[in-house]
């Protein structure tokens, strides 16, 4: 199977967030197609099949596999099934673009990693908050030293009312492999230790909360609940990660908190300047203050980015990664770093105590 243009992109998985893959691919279109979609609900996969023009419909993704007409998948389905469904689509012959969290186990990683290595194939983690035009812009600075010696970084992901649709595998532990944490933590973490330079985590201190959802509480405005639906994850959770280069971060990410508003940020401290990145999340609009000194008094700006297309970005890149045979941004080794210290918050809020993470 050559690397066509454009490539033949298949769906696996028909829930909310393939909207947002959908969209991109259908802005990308001289790039990528929309071959097939498969869902267990296969009503579903129809329809959405029917909305978009989507060519072939399944409801066993094994079946979609065994397409010959399909290059590369991207998988959307509940967080259990990645690690099962990315081994299968490699085998298959697939290039993989995976939805987050990779994997809700840290020891499901080494399979999708070998099946990678032994198919030859493309496979990329969709952690889209790296393609944000803000994020770009702080690397580049990060990386060229703009802010000296970066230390410290604090961030978070906190909404004051924001538990997904009730009775779903959401708060499920067994099935989604936690709560905000995994959900929303997963992408702040990601794109502070992306900015870092990717060093490892090696020693974690968290703790975990659960406020509201037991209570039936926190719910999205307007949904509502199962309510003999059981409640197995956090709604709150922050950690004290440290790094082998002696820096540390603070992490916090919330479903339901009280607090003004929902937001998410990322905050550093470097001996030649500090920065603030945070957007609003219901409009996409980001911020950046830049503090600094020259000669000896402060001169801070302020920067504003109205960012509507990373996952467009996002997309372009997994697909430029296939046509090229490069290896794309977000790698395995580092969705398995990421579960690694998700690992390490949720033993160490069990265990009361530090979690050290070995490599």
């Amino acid at each position: 199977m050559g690397n066509t243009l454009p490539i033949r992109l298949g769906l696996i998985g028909a829930g909310g967030i393939s909207n947002e893959h959908i969209k991109a691919a259908l802005k990308l279109s001289e790039r990528a197609v929309l071959q097939a979609i498969c869902d267990v609900n296969e009503q579903a996969a129809a329809e959405k099949a029917k909305t978009y023009g989507i060519r072939n419909v399944y409801r066993d993704y094994k079946e979609l596999l065994a397409s010959p007409d399909v290059d590369a998948v991207i998988i959307t389905v509940p967080n259990f099934l990645h690690a099962q469904v990315s081994v299968d689509s490699l085998r298959a012959g697939k290039h993989v673009l995976c939805e987050k969290p990779m994997v809700t186990k840290a020891e499901e990683a080494d399979a999708i990693i070998r099946a990678r290595d032994e198919s030859g194939k493309q496979f990329m983690v969709a952690l889209n908050n790296r393609f944000r035009q803000a994020a770009q812009w702080l690397h580049e600075r990060i990386q060229s030293g703009a802010f000296g010696e970066v230390y410290y970084a604090k961030t978070g992901w906190v909404r004051r009312r924001g538990i997904p649709a009730w009775g779903a595998w959401f708060f499920d532990r067994e099935r989604s492999g936690g709560g905000p944490l995994i959900d929303l933590g997963v992408h702040m973490l990601d794109v502070t230790l992306w900015l870092l330079g990717n060093p490892n985590p090696v020693a974690v201190t968290g703790k975990t909360y659960a406020k509201f959802g037991p209570r039936h509480q926190g719910e999205w405005p307007g949904t509502s609940f199962a309510p003999d639906a059981a409640y197995t994850v956090e709604d709150f959770a922050s950690a004290f990660i440290q790094l082998e280069n002696d820096a540390t971060v603070l992490l916090e990410t919330s479903w339901a908190s009280h607090i003004e508003e929902e937001r998410a940020y990322v905050e550093f401290l470097g001996t030649e300047g500090g920065v603030r990145w945070e957007w609003n999340i219901a409009g996409n609009r980001q911020e950046v203050k830049w503090f600094r000194n020259e000669h000896g008094v402060p001169a801070d700006v302020t920067l504003h980015f109205d960012d509507q297309s990373e996952r467009v970005a996002l997309l372009d890149h997994f697909l430029t990664s296939i046509a090229e045979n490069t290896p794309p941004l977000c790698t395995a080794e580092q969705g398995l770093t990421i579960a690694k210290v998700l690992e390490a918050i949720y033993a160490s809020s069990d265990q009361g105590r530090q979690v050290r993470i070995e490599w």
